[in-house]
């Protein structure tokens, strides 16, 4: 009997740590790589030069999320800074979409990151429905405690439509690439 008790709680305590879902889906690593890479201002990351521009260069990341569009990774010259983003999904079908983009979501919320020197932090951020009639729904997911390096950084899960097209994009940027973002738009 005790051989048997001792079993079944060995069988339990791997089963249950196995079955961590929310912590072992492939968007969550993909996006802890890239996470965890910013101290090195995302080199472990960049792959070959895609457009190079005045204000920006385009790279091909090396983090991609399975099934996903394009993954890019933009370097501000101006500021050094940096912007990763990928488009995961796309679309006409609103519904899709708005399934797709709960999905991802859930799969992002509640990420735990470690970079290296830090403590350990969680990803979080309040959910908002995506609504037809509103061409774009943003969920800004900020990092629990906020302290060292990582308090930089800003996530982004984007629904936006573009001509006709329901696109979903995960972006992670520093607050000058972000600030650069906002510049270079302005300009247009």
């Amino acid at each position: 009997m005790f051989k048997v008790t001792w079993l079944l709680l060995f069988t339990f305590i791997a089963l249950s740590t196995t079955a961590q879902g929310v912590f072992s889906n492939k968007t969550n690593a993909a996006l802890k790589k890239v996470i965890e890479d910013y101290p090195n201002h995302f080199s472990n990351i960049k792959g070959d030069r895609i457009s190079s521009a005045e204000l920006e260069s385009d790279y091909k990341s090396k983090v991609v999320i399975p099934g996903s569009v394009n993954c890019t990774l933009t370097q501000y010259n101006k500021d050094a800074a940096y912007s990763w983003k990928c488009e995961l999904f796309t679309s006409a079908d609103f519904e899709k979409a708005k399934s797709s983009f709960s999905d991802l979501y859930n799969e992002i919320h509640n990420t735990i990151i470690k970079v290296e020197g830090e403590k350990p932090v969680i990803l979080n951020g309040q959910y908002e429905v995506p609504e037809k009639d509103k061409q774009q729904t943003i969920i800004f997911f900020h990092f629990l405690p906020a302290a060292g390096i990582i308090k930089k950084l800003n996530v982004e899960l984007e629904m936006i439509l573009d001509n006709g097209i329901w696109k979903i994009t995960l972006q992670v940027n520093d607050e000058r690439a972000k600030s650069e973002v906002r510049s270079l738009k302005s300009e247009i």
